[in-house]
């Protein structure tokens, strides 16, 4: 029986880390919406976080390390500077404003900025520095805060008409610093059994691989419309997390 109970929560792991993987390389982000709900359910919410913050920045290590020559450097560091300064700042906030609150604040704000990214994206600002600084800043806010930085800068990809591919892989390097981060700031590893860490590593590669073989031939349109649905379900997500804890008290 307990056998039985190891190996399905092996198995559980390996097919989120498979589907977040391979979606990541797909659409430049989701790792973290996808994996996370079923990690932490196999893990704990600890456990299944930090995890979580490895996994995230080994795919986008590797994603970064195929495609580094395609990567607008400038473009990210726009967004990546500001959203390191703002963690400070978050994590005061996180540490003084209640959870759930803050969650249903947080991901209220998600929801009208990609609402208003539709909007703007034809004003002569959208295409601006500040509103590229605006983005990382309140992205990095929600890294710490809330544990969703992606949604900010798929409003930001939106509203900038920033060209899907280059956004899938240039986003990987945004993402490798936050997660590394959030990763040393937890100060360790979480504690897997070996058949686990293989299983976990394993899936992350083939859905990597078959990323790599998916995003070519789906049309650019599409992967567009799969970020912005990622963003809002995780946004989403967050909202229903705070009303939950808030009904629950």
């Amino acid at each position: 029986m307990e056998q039985g109970v190891q190996l399905a929560a092996v198995i559980s792991l390996a097919a989120a880390v498979f589907v977040g993987a391979s979606t990541q390389r797909i659409s430049g982000m989701g790792f973290a919406l996808v994996a996370s709900p079923f990690l932490v359910m196999v893990l704990g919410p600890h456990e299944g976080i930090t995890l979580v913050n490895l996994l995230g920045a080994c795919s986008s290590l590797l994603i970064f390390l195929q495609v580094f020559r395609d990567v607008e450097y400038k473009k990210v560091a726009l967004i990546l500077i500001p959203a390191m300064l703002m963690t400070l700042p978050g994590a005061w906030v996180a540490a003084r404003v209640d959870g759930p609150w803050l969650s249903i604040g947080i991901s209220a704000m998600v929801i009208l900025a990609l609402v208003s990214s539709f909007l703007i994206r034809n004003l002569p600002a959208a295409q601006g520095k500040g509103l590229a600084i605006g983005a990382g800043a309140v992205s990095g806010f929600m890294s710490v805060t809330a544990g969703v930085s992606g949604p900010a800068i798929a409003g930001y990809a939106v509203a900038s008409r920033w060209p899907q591919a280059k956004f899938a892989v240039s986003v990987q390097l945004y993402f490798l610093v936050l997660s590394s981060t959030s990763l040393l700031a937890k100060g360790g590893l979480p504690h897997l059994q070996l058949s686990q860490w293989v299983a976990c590593f394993a899936a992350m590669l083939i859905g990597i691989l078959l990323g790599n073989f998916l995003a070519p031939k789906i049309p650019t349109k599409y992967s567009r419309a799969f970020v912005v649905l990622i963003a809002f379900a995780g946004a989403l997500s967050l909202m229903v997390e705070g009303i939950t804890a808030l009904a629950g008290r």
